[in-house]
């Protein structure tokens, strides 16, 4: 199933959405997955382009997508960096390497590692995954 579609932080990316239940999602879905699952039941299931975790009630909490996503929230997507992010929204927030544009909750994003860079930039470094979450 490839995503698309536009971000709503903290309700959904394409069709998914954040409290959907994870019986009805997986039934939905043709992918193959690998699922990490905790003995309470939390969940994360990982599909080649993106994740969903899920909470011990089996609802949706978290969406991720990365390369291959189609869809964006206003200009962000895939590979928009955190200058762009500057540039368009004013200041933005760090913490543990998760990157949120201020005043915007339910949307964070990580950035690419730029391996073959020996002076990483995070201001030029490209935005590698984005996260919807429940807030």
């Amino acid at each position: 199933m490839l995503i698309i579609g536009e971000i709503e932080p903290g309700i959904r990316i394409g069709s998914l959405r954040i409290g959907a239940m994870k019986e009805e999602l997986l039934s939905q879905i043709e992918d193959k997955y690998t699922v990490w699952e905790r003995e309470d039941g939390f969940s994360i299931y990982t599909f080649d382009n993106y994740k969903l975790w899920f909470d011990v009630d089996g609802s949706l909490r978290q969406i991720g997508v990365t390369d291959g996503f189609i869809g964006s929230y206003k200009s962000v997507h895939i590979g928009t960096t955190m200058k762009e992010i500057k540039n368009d929204f004013g200041d933005y927030e760090n913490e543990n390497d998760e990157y949120e544009i201020s005043g915007v909750k339910g949307l964070c994003f990580e950035l690419g590692d730029m391996d073959d860079c020996d002076d990483w930039d995070e201001l030029e470094a490209p935005i590698e995954w984005i996260f919807v979450y429940k807030c």
